[in-house]
């Protein structure tokens, strides 16, 4: 499918999308005084799998039990929605979303008028991020083919790559204001080394863990392991089959498609470089070996 819009017509709809964001998007506001620190991520970013580790992490550094399951209400004893109480009253309360700040908690700040508690960010390069979405929710929320899912004009509902490029913008504009705040981590860095990042991601939340809590994080590090504590009763599948996910790609037309949006209207990409090889799942070396920041 072409890409029919041009450049201000794509601006204007995100634009609206924009406005609407700005009038509603004020969770950061809302929950900031309940919580010890967030866990923002967007979709499809590992979310469930850190949020594991790091449970299992602060589980052992307190003596608390570890969260029975990957998946589902019962993963939430340390990390969850801020608005769900707090299990243990010694214990710290991380509020975990997917939220897409109103730009004007950004204004907000740069006055000085607000104060954010401690917020990891965590991100994953776009066109991976986009297809893994595409590949669990194709049937549930019927999204039809994957040239059609990409081609997608911007609208203020639903995930698309507009919505990742909103997310992706929106937070890169908050980490310019609050830049010691919010912490940018990227999955694939996570994945390279999940060790340094389960301590480094708790310090920032204000916890120093030690070698027996980092040993109980990577003991449910991998991905049988997250699949093997699934929730039955939840039925969403967070870790699905990786052989089939890897065949699903997009075809070379639709990667065109996609980098063009991303060169178009991304301004915010925390070190990933946006013309790549879209069709391959991979980042270059150069990208491999960068550290997580806001670009």
């Amino acid at each position: 499918m072409h890409d029919q819009f041009g450049r201000r017509e794509e601006g204007l709809a995100l634009l609206a999308a924009d406005v609407r964001d700005d009038l509603s998007r004020f969770h950061l506001l809302h929950y900031g005084d309940r919580v010890d620190g967030f866990l923002i991520s967007g979709h499809n970013s590992g979310t469930h799998w850190l949020r594991f580790m790091l449970s299992a992490a602060i589980a052992s550094r307190l003596g608390l039990p570890r969260p029975a399951y990957s998946s589902g209400p019962e993963s939430d004893l340390y990390i969850g929605h801020a608005r769900h109480r707090r299990r243990y009253p010694h214990a710290p309360k991380i509020g975990s979303s997917h939220h897409m700040p109103s730009r004007l908690v950004a204004m907000l700040g740069a006055a000085r008028i607000l104060r954010l508690p401690p917020v990891v960010l965590l991100v994953r390069h776009i066109p991976d991020s986009l297809l893994s979405y595409f590949f669990k929710w194709r049937e549930a929320k019927g999204l039809g083919e994957l040239d059609r899912f990409v081609a997608r004009q911007p609208s203020a509902q639903g995930v698309d790559v507009w919505w990742f490029i909103r997310f992706f913008n929106r937070w890169g504009a908050l980490k310019r204001v609050f830049p010691r705040e919010v912490m940018v981590v990227r999955y694939e860095d996570v994945e390279r080394d999940p060790q340094t990042w389960v301590r480094r991601i708790w310090a920032h939340w204000g916890v120093e863990l030690g070698d027996a809590d980092l040993q109980a994080a990577m003991a449910v590090s991998s991905h049988a392991v997250v699949r093997a504590h699934l929730d039955p009763a939840y039925g969403e599948d967070i870790a699905p089959d990786r052989g089939a996910r890897l065949a699903c790609r997009y075809a070379e037309r639709d990667a065109a498609l996609l980098q063009r949006r991303l060169h178009r209207h991304l301004r915010h990409a925390f070190g990933y470089a946006t013309l790549v090889n879209l069709a391959e799942p991979a980042l270059s070396h150069a990208l491999a070996n960068e550290t997580p920041q806001a670009a």
